[in-house]
């Protein structure tokens, strides 16, 4: 689980490095940092970009979502929705954590780590067998 965690990270500083970015690069760019095939498709498991079917949807940041993000969070969040890295909920949910946090202003290094426990959660949840149509409080 630590490999996963260290090739998580490796990839949410890669999207923000990289201006063309697909689950080819990731692969390719994992493979090439040192990982084997088992961590990578662990990886791309989680990272689940197979399932972004192309339909983006526009999300408006709030006044005060804008205040809180500094302007390259903000671009970083779009970027990894853009490219099916976060659906609408993890967007929404790294969003949601973000306005949580208690500082003065929300850096990308701050996304970084949200997203990453946000993919994190999104892992464990599945391993648990928690299926979408079961009911659960949050």
């Amino acid at each position: 689980m630590d490999k996963i965690v260290i090739a998580l990270n490796l990839v949410i500083d890669f999207l923000e490095s990289s201006d063309k970015v697909n689950e080819k690069s990731i692969k390719d760019y994992l493979f090439n940092t040192g990982f084997d095939d088992h961590v990578i498709r662990q990886v791309m498991t989680v990272l689940d970009i197979s399932n972004f079917d192309g339909n983006i949807w526009f999300r408006v940041f709030t006044r005060k979502e804008k205040n809180l993000l500094t302007p390259d969070a903000i671009s970083y969040l779009q970027k990894l929705h853009l490219t099916g890295i976060l659906d609408p909920l993890g967007l929404e949910d790294v969003i949601e954590n973000a306005m949580s946090s208690e500082n003065y202003k929300v850096d990308v290094e701050t996304v970084k780590n949200l997203v990453l426990y946000s993919l994190m959660e999104r892992k464990s949840l599945y391993a648990s067998g928690v299926e979408d149509d079961e009911e659960y409080l949050h």
